[in-house]
């Protein structure tokens, strides 16, 4: 289940302008909408991607939300967060 949240959560904040806006406002009061736990939301507000991909998270929705809601926004900086140093990976090495 917390699969399924974590990327309910990721896909809304990659698509979905009303979500990206109300995230932004008050990221805790928006994830408050969600069943997850504090572990999760802890992934989320931290873009701990590596640790949401370890939970089974699509590489993809991982990126994507990086790219849309990241501070710093750069694949490499999100490659970084993931333990790699190639240019070229949107995932973890399993």
């Amino acid at each position: 289940m917390k699969r399924d949240v974590l990327e309910r959560i990721l896909w809304s904040l990659s698509v979905d302008r009303f979500s990206k806006e109300k995230y932004r406002e008050d990221p805790q009061k928006f994830l408050g909408r969600f069943p997850l736990d504090e572990e999760g939301a802890r992934m989320i507000l931290e873009f701990d991607v590596k640790a949401m991909q370890e939970e089974g998270v699509n590489p993809m929705l991982t990126l994507g939300y990086w790219i849309e809601m990241s501070p710093d926004r750069r694949v490499s900086s999100y490659n970084r967060k993931l333990g790699s140093d190639s240019a070229h990976s949107a995932s973890i090495k399993g």
